[in-house]
């Protein structure tokens, strides 16, 4: 007996998308010097101004000290600032370099330009669609997670 190919699971699709517009935005803004990891942490940073390196190596589910190296090679290439914590002068909260923000003016206008291109062909209905299916799926997931978690714990 043979199995015949299932259709794409959509897991896959959604795995694959994601990969492939990872690809295409790290062709885009390798022009501008940055690698993916370096596009990554300046991009969360900015959504999570003042993080410490602890929440933002959490979130970006990636080592302290590979984060930390990160930090040391935006901080070289003066896009992003260290300053120390006002209640634990160990502790250092990360921002964006003012000389940063025309570069990430760049990195999201490069990101709109290939989800533009990503999703033509599909209505404004279709592409809202999309959005809110996505979104409702991330958060299906992240549910599943926490629950996963809080099982974790009280075992």
């Amino acid at each position: 007996m043979t199995l015949k190919d299932p259709p794409e699971h959509v897991a896959y699709l959604i795995g694959d998308v994601s990969r492939i517009f990872r690809t295409v935005y790290d062709r885009r803004v390798e022009p501008l010097g940055l690698t993916r990891a370096q596009w990554r942490v300046m991009s969360r940073i900015n959504r999570m101004e003042g993080a410490t390196q602890t929440e933002l190596a959490t979130v970006l589910e990636i080592e302290k000290p590979t984060l930390g190296r990160l930090l040391d090679r935006l901080e070289e290439k003066g896009w992003i600032e260290r300053h120390a914590d006002k209640h634990d002068g160990r502790t250092k909260r990360i921002k964006l370099a003012y000389k940063a923000q025309p570069l990430l003016e760049k990195m999201y206008d490069l990101g709109d330009e290939i989800l533009e291109s990503a999703i033509a062909g599909l209505s404004k209905k279709e592409a809202e669609q999309l959005r809110y299916s996505l979104s409702k799926v991330k958060q299906n997931l992240s549910n599943l997670l926490d629950n996963n978690n809080q099982d974790s714990a009280t075992k």
